[in-house]
C-alpha cells in the first residue's frame, strides 16, 4: 500500500486539486508556512480540521480572497487537501531526498536518530527546518507529515 491507496488519493483527484485555488492557498499554509497537519501523537493523527483552517486562515492575513477560500471549504475538502499536500511533500517537493541531503550533508544522521529513540520529533522537526533556512520551499515540509512519517524517514537514513 502506497500513500495514494492509504489517503484514498487517485491521481485524478490530484491534478483536480492542483487547479483549485483554495487548495494551492490552504496547501501553501502546511508545506511552506509551517501550519502542522498532524498531532503530536505517536504516530499521530490529523489535528481537528476546523483548528487547522483558523490557523491556515490566520497565515493569509493580508489576502482575503484566500482567506475566503480557506473558510469556504467544507471539512471534507479540508481532509482531502491534507492528504493531498502530503502526496505532494513527497512527490513534488522530493521530501525524501531533502531529508536525506540534510542528513548526509550536515551528518545528522545519528542525531535524528538519537531524536527518535527519545521520540523527540519537535526536535527532529527543528534540526531539519534550520538546515534549509536556505531552501524557504524546503524548510516546512515536516509540518505536512505525522510523526509515524517522519519515523520511517528516519529509519530509512
Amino acid at each position: 500500500m502506497n500513500w495514494k491507496t492509504s489517503a484514498g488519493v487517485t491521481s485524478i483527484d490530484y491534478m483536480l486539486a492542483v487547479l483549485d485555488d483554495a487548495f494551492q492557498d490552504f496547501s501553501w499554509t502546511i508545506w511552506h508556512e509551517g501550519v502542522r497537519a498532524f498531532d503530536d501523537g505517536d504516530p499521530g493523527s490529523m489535528r481537528e480540521m476546523e483548528m487547522v483552517r483558523l490557523e491556515a486562515i490566520q497565515t493569509w492575513v493580508q489576502d482575503a480572497e484566500a482567506q475566503e477560500l480557506i473558510r469556504a471549504a467544507s471539512i471534507r475538502q479540508l481532509v482531502q487537501y491534507v492528504h493531498l499536500t502530503r502526496a505532494r511533500v513527497y512527490s513534488e517537493f522530493q521530501l525524501v531526498e531533502n531529508f536525506q541531503w540534510v542528513a548526509d550533508r550536515e551528518g545528522l544522521r545519528e542525531e535524528f536518530r538519537r531524536l527518535l529513540s527519545q521520540r523527540n520529533f519537535a526536535g527532529i522537526r527543528d534540526v531539519y527546518c534550520g538546515c534549509q533556512g536556505h531552501n524557504l520551499n524546503a524548510r516546512k515540509l515536516l509540518a505536512a507529515l505525522s510523526n509515524g512519517d517522519i519515523e520511517v524517514m528516519v529509519n530509512d537514513l
